[in-house]
């Protein structure tokens, strides 16, 4: 199988490019055995226009300019052109829609995302109205000349089938895997000699607001201030410390002392406590999920592909107060057996659903089905 992978502005090849998403695509094909050959990652040098028109717009409106500027996409475009021409793929393959916009060819296009610009705008809006209808109108163009679209949710799915008009047929959802290397996740887990006393609650993210760590703040000064001892650990970013909460930074996967360190803050884990108000599918409740440890979180976006409710974690309803998150661990706490029940369910799924070969399995499926049926003659 001869795979075109298109990157973007991050290099596949690094873990601590991005989200890792990229590099985990990039290295699960690899390790299915496909013929892989990378184009990218590309650098956007906006012309002069452009940098001025855009930085006028965000002086305006307070709001972002487009992700990515028109001259990337022309350069991208003619790039993956080339690299078509000389690699002769069966497939192109890509994490990003921006470098394919302008790609004229006829092989097939498979394309992968945690969202649509239009699902991340109306959850968590960041593009000033011009960028936005800007993107859209190449972005809605891009995904109905694809094969095949893997989308990491329901909610993703769901937008793409009824604001995009794809052929749901065309669509397969798969939940988001963990990023970690596998030989770093445990093969048993022990919840039982988990004492929870004090309560472990863990957030990782590396935004404050949009990760909701105000909210896990208040959980954790809540429980506290009923009598339950708690401790929060905040992972992915600095602040400042206080009573009963901690800020660990960021770890670099890529460096084997910080990756240890950092699996470390899943082994301390009780509950993984992931009040995002806007996620677009979530990698950390799958790598808790590595680890046994449950996942408390909102039915934001496509937190409820990653998280499934009752047996990965629990599943508030969307933008649930403090008071809620406090409610569910008081009651698992009242309920040991169910913790315990609930821990084990949580690293069965990850075994079965949240991990890059599992997830490999079908998508590798999905482009020998594309390949498939691409090479068959038309009527």
């Amino acid at each position: 199988m001869k795979i075109l992978y298109t990157a973007c502005l991050r290099d596949p090849r690094d873990h601590d490019s991005g989200s890792g998403i990229d590099y985990e695509l990039y290295h699960t094909l690899l390790a299915k055995g496909a013929d892989v050959n990378l184009v990218g990652p590309f650098i956007d040098t906006p012309s002069l226009p452009e940098r001025i028109f855009w930085k006028v717009v965000r002086m305006a409106t307070g709001k972002r300019a487009p992700k990515y500027s028109n001259t990337f996409l022309k350069m991208t475009g003619r790039a993956v052109e080339r690299a078509v021409e000389q690699y002769q793929p069966e497939i192109i393959f890509s994490l990003f829609s921006a470098p394919l916009v302008h790609v004229k060819s006829k092989k097939p296009i498979v394309y992968v995302l945690d969202s649509t610009l239009r699902g991340s705008q109306e959850e968590w809006a960041i593009f000033s109205s011009l960028a936005y209808r800007w993107m859209l109108s190449w972005e809605e163009k891009f995904v109905r000349k694809c094969a095949r679209i893997l989308a990491f949710s329901q909610w993703t799915a769901d937008i793409l089938a009824h604001d995009y008009k794809v052929d749901p047929r065309l669509i397969t959802v798969i939940p988001i895997p963990a990023s970690l290397p596998i030989e770093v996740i445990p093969t048993e887990i022990s919840p039982q000699d988990r004492a929870l006393n004090p309560l472990h609650l863990l957030l990782v993210g590396k935004e404050y607001q949009r990760k909701g760590v105000d909210i896990a703040i208040q959980v954790t000064e809540m429980l506290n201030e009923q009598g339950i001892p708690c401790e929060l650990r905040v992972v992915g970013q600095n602040g400042q410390d206080r009573e009963h909460v901690q800020f660990k930074g960021l770890f670099m996967k890529k460096i084997p002392e910080q990756l240890k360190a950092y699996t470390d803050q899943y082994r301390w884990a009780d509950f993984l406590i992931h009040p995002a108000r806007f996620e677009a599918a979530g990698i950390v409740p799958g790598e808790a999920a590595a680890f046994g440890v449950p996942t408390i979180t909102n039915a934001s976006a496509g937190l409820p592909t990653t998280v499934k409710d009752h047996v990965s974690g629990i599943v508030l309803t969307k933008d649930s107060p403090a008071e809620a998150y406090v409610q569910v661990i008081k009651h698992y706490l009242q309920n040991r057996d169910e913790y315990l029940a609930l821990c084990k369910s949580t690293k069965k799924r990850y075994h079965d659903e949240l991990n890059w070969p599992a997830a490999g399995d079908t998508l590798m499926s999905v482009l020998q089905d594309v390949i498939a049926s691409h090479d068959q003659p038309a009527l």
